[in-house]
C-alpha cells in the first residue's frame, strides 16, 4: 500500500491554492469590468456619431429629393414657356410678317399693271425679281412658322402633324421617312402631343446631322395605359462606351438628346437609347393623358 497523508483532527486541508485561484479570478473579472466600464463611453460616442451621420445622410437625401423635385418643376415651366414662345412667334410670323409681304407683293403687281407708261425691260425685270424674292420670303416664313409650331398639331392632332412634318423633312433632307401610326389614332393631351412632336423633330434633325442614314423610321402605338414611340435609323450608330456613359449620367451626348430625355421625364415617361453599327433607336413611353376638353367635345 502507498503512504497515506494524515491531517490532525479538526484541521482542514490547506486551501491557500484555491483561495489564490479565486482571488485571481475575481481580480480578472474586476479588471475586465473596469476595462469594459472604461470602454463604454467610447462605444457610446461611436454610436452617437453613427446615429448623427445617419441622420445627416437622411437629411441630405431629403434635401436632394426636394432639389430634384424643384428642378423638375423648373424644367416643366421652362419647356412650357419655350413651347408657348414658339407658338407665339409662329403666329406673329404668319399673321404679321406674312401679311406685310403679301401687301408688298400686291402693291408691286398693281404698280406693274397701272403704270402710266409701259415699264422698260429693265424696270419690268426688277419688279419681277422683287415679286419672286418676296414669294421666296413668304414660303420661307411659312415654313419657319410651321416648324416652330405647326397649326395641324392644334387643329388635327399628332398623327396629321407627324405626317406633314415627315413629308416635308424628306423633301428638304433627301432622307426617306417611314411613318407607321395607325389610322384613327385619336387625340392626346396638348402637352403629350407637343412633347412627342418635338421629340420627332429633334430625332430627325440628329439623324440628318450625325447618322449618315438614308432612312428614318417612326412607329407610334397606343394602348390603354401608355403611348410608345420608336424612332430608328440605319446610320453609323453611337460608340458603346459613349452610350454607357450617357446611360450612367456621366456623359452628355448632346443638347438635343438631353432635351428629349428631359421632356420625357417631365411627362413621367421613360426614355431609352440603343445603338450599334447598324443604327440607333430611341424609344420613349408616355402615360396616356387624354385631353378632357377634347374628349368632352368628342374629338
Amino acid at each position: 500500500m502507498g503512504d497515506t497523508v494524515m491531517f490532525p483532527r479538526g484541521q482542514p486541508p490547506d486551501a491557500s491554492g484555491d483561495a489564490h485561484r479565486s482571488a485571481a479570478r475575481a481580480g480578472a473579472t474586476g479588471a475586465g469590468a473596469k476595462r469594459a466600464g472604461a470602454q463604454r463611453p467610447k462605444f457610446e460616442s461611436l454610436e452617437a456619431q453613427f446615429k448623427e451621420r445617419q441622420e445627416e445622410r437622411e437629411i441630405h437625401a431629403m434635401e436632394r429629393s426636394k432639389t430634384e423635385e424643384r428642378l423638375r418643376e423648373l424644367t416643366t415651366r421652362l419647356l412650357k414657356a419655350q413651347d408657348d414662345e414658339s407658338r407665339r412667334i409662329a403666329r406673329e410670323l404668319h399673321d404679321s410678317v406674312g401679311q406685310y409681304i403679301a401687301a408688298i407683293q400686291m402693291n408691286l403687281g398693281a404698280m406693274e399693271r397701272d403704270a402710266a407708261s409701259p415699264l422698260t425691260a429693265s424696270q419690268a425685270k426688277r419688279v419681277l425679281d422683287c415679286i419672286e424674292i418676296l414669294n421666296l420670303c413668304s414660303d420661307e416664313i411659312r415654313t419657319i412658322s410651321y416648324l416652330l409650331h405647326p397649326p395641324l398639331l392644334d387643329e388635327m392632332g399628332l398623327a396629321s402633324a407627324l405626317a406633314w412634318y415627315s413629308e416635308g423633312f424628306a423633301e428638304r433632307s433627301g432622307i426617306r421617312v417611314e411613318l407607321d401610326i395607325l389610322k384613327g389614332f385619336g387625340r392626346l393631351s396638348t402637352e403629350t402631343e407637343t412633347a412627342m412632336f418635338r421629340i420627332v423633330q429633334q430625332s430627325l434633325a440628329n439623324i440628318y446631322r450625325h447618322s449618315g442614314s438614308h432612312v428614318a423610321m417612326i412607329k407610334v402605338r397606343k394602348n390603354a395605359k401608355e403611348i410608345i414611340m420608336r424612332i430608328c435609323d440605319e446610320g453609323c450608330g453611337i460608340a458603346p462606351d459613349i452610350l454607357r456613359e450617357f446611360e450612367s449620367g456621366t456623359r452628355l451626348l448632346g443638347v438635343g438628346i438631353a432635351g428629349m430625355r428631359e421632356r420625357t421625364k417631365v411627362m413621367k415617361g421613360s426614355f431609352h437609347v440603343s445603338s450599334s453599327t447598324g443604327g440607333t433607336t430611341i424609344e420613349i413611353s408616355l402615360p396616356v393623358t387624354e385631353n378632357a376638353a377634347r374628349k368632352f367635345h368628342g374629338v
